[in-house]
């Protein structure tokens, strides 16, 4: 997502202030076993995590009307996972203040043995390496030195489960999240870091547990590293060191080529070759016509109406158009489909003169019935019988599609209805019409055991009785 740089430096700002501020609430509980350099290590990991918690969280806070309500919850969250984060971090302590420089030049040491790996990686695959991935790569050297598991005071002479290739795995579920916001690259990045951390314990007297759970045995390929200070890790550091410098000079330096975007008359090709046996999702850039509001997402299709697309954000519910006309909602920069669950799409003609809707609601409830549904839209044209009056309210919104449109004055005015789902006709069921002729698309998707769609309501006790 394209946000303002002032929001993802806000969300920044937040990550610090709340690190700091329980920080500081829990040393008030009494001294702090722990030394500057874990500690500090410890915060930086933890103000990364928060901050990217917040940007993803972003992507769906930006999409509701009152975004600010989404931030000021995500503070007090924010708040409360530090609070707790920083207890558990008084509990199990860190590294001794006395141990600062050989932990420095611990870290250095992994650091730059993945910087390495990453950049012979690049060079033989693509000769290019993108910058931006030497963060999540060191984050990922810092891991296992944030462990809860082991004894603090005596962390070179004892390693625990925190140092294994098992916690590497269950470091990649965890931060599978993140793939949204820093891609797949990056999030291989963090495994690679924390791989390479481990190939240099290999090389310690203590080495590592490469079977836990199974099994506890320590090994070890050469003690090359007698302590963390030796001269000889200074000797390895320094090495790598250069290595690392020779690498880059080889090496081009910057993003790789983005994949090229299909044009717009290729995605409408796209979804109108996959219309009705798929869903269909769309990776789209752009802007709210409204707002001005930058945007960079995903959301369903579910038609395209001319040169205009039809799109679903599933996370709010809001159904708007889409394309590079002034009357679309949302105008698009740039669009590329993508194919989902295989579906089926099953579109109902309804024809009604001098009755309510009421007549309505038993097919609805018969599609909702049905196994695999996804969801049911209702549009058409309708003419309320008199003395209805103004029954129904035309809606005015500018982000989305108007639901209901005024098209004609008079005692008997026509109305337009645009993507109703079955839950907002339900209520409407009382009103008598002149006439109506209305489409009702159900999706479903194919093999299903079940209905898959909130259940709807009831038909209002004033309706003549329909098929619950």
């Amino acid at each position: 997502m394209l946000m303002n740089p002032g929001v993802v430096l806000g969300l920044v700002v937040l990550a610090i202030m709340a690190t700091a501020l329980t920080n500081w609430l829990v040393r008030r509980l009494g001294p702090p076993p722990a030394g500057p350099s874990a500690t500090l290590v410890a915060h930086l990991v933890w103000i990364l995590l928060l901050s990217a918690a917040g940007l993803i969280a972003a992507r769906y806070i930006e999409r509701v009307t009152h975004a600010i309500v989404g931030y000021l919850l995500f503070g007090l969250v924010a708040l409360g996972l530090s609070l707790v984060r920083a207890i558990l971090y008084r509990r199990t302590g860190s590294q001794p203040a006395a141990d600062g420089w050989p932990l420095v030049l611990h870290t250095l040491t992994c650091g730059l043995f993945a910087l390495v790996v990453y950049l012979l990686i690049a060079l033989l695959a693509r000769g290019s390496a993108d910058p931006w991935l030497f963060i999540p790569l060191f984050v990922g050297t810092l891991l296992p030195d944030l462990d809860p598991l082991t004894s603090t005071e005596k962390r070179w002479e004892h390693r625990g489960a925190w140092h294994t290739p098992a916690v590497n795995l269950g470091v990649a579920a965890v931060t599978a999240p993140l793939i949204p916001l820093i891609g797949s690259e990056g999030w291989k990045a963090i495994s690679l870091g924390f791989f390479c951390h481990l190939v240099m314990d290999l090389f310690s007297q203590q080495g590592i547990m490469l079977l836990w759970p199974f099994r506890h045995t320590r090994y070890c390929l050469f003690p090359l590293f007698e302590s963390p200070g030796c001269v000889a890790g200074r000797w390895v550091t320094a090495g790598l060191a250069v290595v690392a410098l020779l690498l880059l000079l080889m090496v081009d330096l910057g993003p790789p080529p983005p994949a090229p975007w299909p044009s717009y008359e290729q995605s409408l090709e796209r979804f109108h070759s996959l219309q009705g046996r798929n869903l269909v999702s769309a990776d789209v850039e752009g802007t709210w016509q409204a707002t001005g509001r930058r945007v960079n997402a995903r959301f369903e299709v579910l038609n395209a109406v001319g040169q205009s697309f039809i799109l679903l954000d599933r996370y709010s519910g809001t159904v708007f158009s889409a394309g590079r006309t002034a009357s679309d909602n949302f105008y698009l920069d740039r669009i590329a489909i993508v194919a989902g669950a295989p579906a089926q799409i099953r579109p109902v003609e309804l024809h009604l003169q001098d009755e309510t809707l009421a007549a309505a609601l038993p097919l609805l409830y018969q599609m909702q019935r049905e196994p695999g549904v996804q969801h049911i839209f209702i549009s058409g044209d309708l003419v309320l019988a008199a003395g209805q009056g103004s029954a129904l309210q035309p809606d005015y919104a500018l982000t989305r599609l108007p639901k209901i449109q005024k098209v004609a004055e008079g005692n008997a005015p026509t109305y337009r209805l645009q993507y109703l789902t079955a839950g907002e006709l339900i209520p409407q069921a009382h009103l008598r019409v002149e006439v109506a002729d209305l489409v009702i698309v159900a999706t479903y998707v194919r093999p299903a055991s079940g209905p898959t769609a909130t259940a709807l309501p009831s038909p209002p006790p004033s309706t003549p009785e329909a098929e619950p």
